[in-house]
């Protein structure tokens, strides 16, 4: 059965289809781990009618990394923004997490926060405020999406995360559905269908991921409320080289 829209809920969802400070005395470890490679990517997208232009983007900076996800129209935007490390026992530890709306000139904001010292991260939204004790497993909305892909990349199983959403901890839940070609303006890539797992909700997400270009993101759909919206690879770099069909 087919559930009223709420009014609130953003008209542009960026899937995204997606965090903390060190403890002194932690340092980056050292890898060639495929999925913390740098790359920028950009996605068309067609959503309510309407041809939009999606990027997303990996960058090293000194000891850390950032996550940016955006999408932009002339009328209104969507950034999301994460930074993180990897110590030296590989868990990814975030510092900082943003997210940064604006719909017709309503703009909407919200901050996660790290304080390892205090074992806790801090959620804000206008004078909404949340406090989470950390966990070394709690991921954020960018950073379980780094997860995800290491997980593809390792064959491991399951595909299950805690993340700090709205200053809430919630399990985010994916299987592997199987193979398929995914039609791109760059030719047709072989990739890994993935399906997020949600218990009662009528949002459906799928994500195609390909394996040989270390299991970086190629398509997302979703439908909600009837609604079908759908990204796919436009073109982009992977260490700062051109992706090709080539590298298939």
């Amino acid at each position: 059965m087919r559930h009223t829209r709420r009014y609130a809920r953003s008209p542009i969802p960026v899937t995204g289809l997606i965090l903390f400070s060190l403890f002194s005395g932690l340092c980056l470890a050292e890898t060639k781990e495929p999925a913390l490679t740098p790359y920028h990517l950009v996605y068309d997208a067609t959503i309510k009618g309407m041809d939009i232009q999606a990027e997303r983007y990996l960058e090293r900076e000194g000891d850390s990394y950032k996550l940016v996800s955006k999408a932009d129209t002339l009328l209104a935007s969507i950034t999301e923004k994460g930074t993180f490390k990897i110590d030296s026992t590989g868990h990814i530890l975030g510092q900082q997490y943003t997210y940064e709306r604006n719909i017709f000139g309503i703009k909407k904001n919200e901050s996660l926060t790290y304080d390892r010292a205090a074992g806790v991260a801090n959620y804000q939204k206008k004078k909404k405020q949340r406090q989470v004790k950390l966990d070394s497993d709690y991921l954020d909305k960018l950073t379980y999406q780094i997860q995800l892909q290491r997980d593809l990349i390792r064959g491991k199983t399951p595909l299950q995360y805690q993340v700090i959403d709205r200053g809430k901890i919630k399990q985010y839940n994916f299987e592997i559905m199987g193979e398929e070609i995914v039609d791109t303006a760059l030719g047709p890539i072989n990739t890994v269908k993935v399906h997020r797992v949600r218990k009662d909700s009528d949002r459906e997400t799928y994500l195609w991921f390909a394996p040989q270009m270390n299991y970086l993101l190629v398509q997302i759909w979703q439908n909600e409320d009837g609604d079908d919206h759908r990204i796919t690879l436009k073109e982009g770099t992977v260490d700062n080289k051109p992706i090709t069909t080539g590298s298939q």
